[in-house]
């Protein structure tokens, strides 16, 4: 049964537009969904968001007030002994805690209430009979298995299934789509049913209500990096910023400090120049607002797509680009601004700043500087030639250990009968750690001259943009007193990488804060993919389509560390499908290219 969704940002009225548009296609042939599909080299475009969030129907009594339930599922006066006096209300009588997880941060984390919707957005695009569907959601990440059922029921209404794309925004205060941060003592996932049996009905009516009322537009689309601001850096970067390891405003916390800072936007305007809709993207964790509360919230993404509706107008969306290493401005130091998005100046000029943004006024700051930033982007008013759609599938192998023990719990959002486990999956029958392999894809969406760039999981920048020809990444004696190796130790100098991958310690050296050296993306010589695709503006597109995990380069991934061990600079290994999961989406773009 579907939820019923409340369409928060409705289309623009027909009237609008409606001399352009042409009129609906009922003939045999009609194109699917009732897109617009004319061979006249105009764009058009639908677009449409909803909210999508659960009812919030039990709540707990938090009583040393950590914003995670420490009661017992089967004790609404929390009263049995273990259960710490915390109870829960008992709304439906089952006797049993019936909470809606937040996804993110710690298990345990019930919601209490609504800071702010979660919804789901699309936008449809169409020039010269080609066709893309662009979907971005308030989640974690959807699992390959939800992804695929959506796309094989919008095939058999016609529709290209290789031609829709879901990314995911990795919003950590929405529910857990996932089903790992539930009560992992009880082994109980953290999918909240109601909202899991209504989501991909509501991924599939956000896409048809934009399908179905498509209007010609015009865009402009640009790119910028958030490091061109001052504010934004550190000294060491050539930047005003207090706080030194501030790079484009984000808090890059594994070493080395390479932030993919860039925002890159697209507006379609109507005939009359009143704005359409806004696609946003950028790279950073949505976690500003910290685990300091239970409350649901797409954390910055709303702000900046409020931002952007209440100056604009519109509709805008957001789809999330390389969130790997670890990408996010929670815990930044960002210049302040005041409510209508101006700078908050001392009373010598300067600005003033909010240290280790970790709340809601953080998540608010961050959002308006991300939009701010989009809107400033849009200065190329390049009329498209074409949209492009290319893909390359292959098969992502599980023989992480964390992935592992969540597929066998079952506590995973991923039946049995979706996992590969038989020949076809590399390393069946010989590799003892493998559990089994998921599918999944890489998509290159070309509109115009903005090139999107896709991978099922959280990419780390270098794997994108590359590693910066510095002295310190090729020589460990120098990081210690290196701008982009804060975590960097003399102990290590002469220890060889190679020694530490599988290692806590290698005599005095700490491997755990010890990284590949020369620090690299392949031993391969895979290239990066920002090289291996077309466009004047290169864009990544995170957890699109599938989501398993983090994607780490190969030379620097520690197979020592993991959910049973301490982590070092290497948290990012211990919630990764596979040690393999870089060379793999490396060898897909180079496939790709050659299509």
């Amino acid at each position: 049964m579907r939820q019923t969704a409340l369409i928060l940002l409705a289309l623009l009225p027909l009237s609008a537009c409606q001399g352009n548009k042409p009129g609906p296609d009922t003939s045999p042939d009609a194109p699917p969904l009732g897109m617009v599909l004319a061979n006249d080299d105009q764009l058009y475009a639908g677009v449409a968001r909803m909210e999508i969030t659960p009812e919030i129907l039990e709540t707990y009594t938090d009583l040393n007030g950590n914003n995670q339930f420490d009661g017992c599922m089967t004790d609404p006066t929390g009263e049995r002994a273990g259960c710490n006096g915390e109870g829960y209300d008992d709304a439906n009588g089952n006797g049993l805690f019936d909470g809606v997880w937040i996804a993110g941060y710690q298990s345990y984390r019930a919601a209490q209430g609504v800071h702010d919707p979660i919804t789901v957005g699309a936008l449809v695009l169409s020039l010269n009979e080609d066709y893309v569907a662009i979907v971005g959601i308030d989640v974690l990440g959807l699992l390959e298995n939800r992804t695929r059922d959506v796309r094989d029921a919008l095939e058999a209404e016609g529709f290209d299934r290789n031609h829709l794309v879901i990314s995911s925004s990795h919003a950590h205060s929405a529910p857990d789509v996932v089903g790992i941060w539930g009560m992992d003592t009880d082994l109980l996932t953290g999918t909240y049913p109601p909202f899991m049996d209504a989501l991909e009905g509501n991924i599939e009516d956000v896409v048809h209500l934009a399908a179905a009322d498509m209007v010609p537009v015009s865009p402009k689309q640009g790119l910028v990096h958030m490091s061109d601001d001052p504010t934004m850096n550190g000294a060491p970067f050539g930047g005003v910023n207090p706080n030194d390891r501030m790079l484009g405003g984000i808090n890059d916390i594994r070493d080395p400090i390479l932030p993919a800072d860039g925002v890159w936007a697209l507006a379609l305007d109507n005939a009359d120049g009143s704005r359409f809709a806004t696609l946003v993207s950028s790279s950073g964790h949505p976690e500003v607002s910290g685990s300091g509360h239970s409350l649901l919230s797409a954390d910055f993404v709303g702000y900046t797509r409020d931002y952007i509706e209440q100056h604009d107008g519109g509709t805008a969306l957001y789809v999330s680009g390389a969130l790997g290493g670890m990408q996010s401005a929670g815990g930044s130091t960002l210049p302040a601004i005041d409510e209508a998005g101006g700078r908050i100046l001392d009373e010598a000029g300067e600005p003033t700043y909010i240290e280790d943004a970790d709340d809601w006024e953080g998540a608010r700051t961050w959002g308006v500087e991300v939009a701010q930033a989009a809107q400033a982007a849009l200065v190329d008013a390049t009329a498209w030639d074409a949209i492009t759609i290319k893909h390359q599938d292959f098969l992502i192998p599980v023989n992480n250990i964390s992935f592992k023990l969540a597929f066998q719990t079952h506590l995973l959002d991923t039946p049995d009968e979706y996992v590969i486990q038989d020949s076809t999956c590399p390393g069946w029958g010989t590799d003892t750690d493998l559990f089994g392999c998921l599918p999944a894809a890489v998509w290159q969406i070309q509109l115009g001259p903005s090139t999107l760039a896709s991978a099922p999981g959280e990419l780390m920048p270098e794997l994108f943009y590359g590693v910066p020809d510095e002295p310190a990444m090729a020589d460990a004696a120098l990081r210690p007193t290196d701008r982009r190796w804060v975590q960097a130790s003399d102990a290590c100098a002469t220890t060889d990488y190679a020694d530490c991958v599988d290692e806590e310690t290698v005599g005095d050296c700490d491997c755990l804060h010890h990284h590949a050296t020369p620090y690299r993306i392949s031993d391969a010589g895979a290239a990066t993919i920002e090289s291996m695709i077309p466009g004047t503006y290169k864009v990544p597109m995170g957890i699109t389509n599938a989501y398993c995990g983090y994607i780490v380069p190969a030379p620097d991934f520690n197979t020592h560390v993991s959910i049973l061990t301490e982590d070092g600079d290497h948290y990012e290994e211990t919630n990764s499908c596979s040690k393999d999961f870089a060379p793999i989406i490396q060898d897909a773009w180079t496939q790709l290219e050659s299509q």
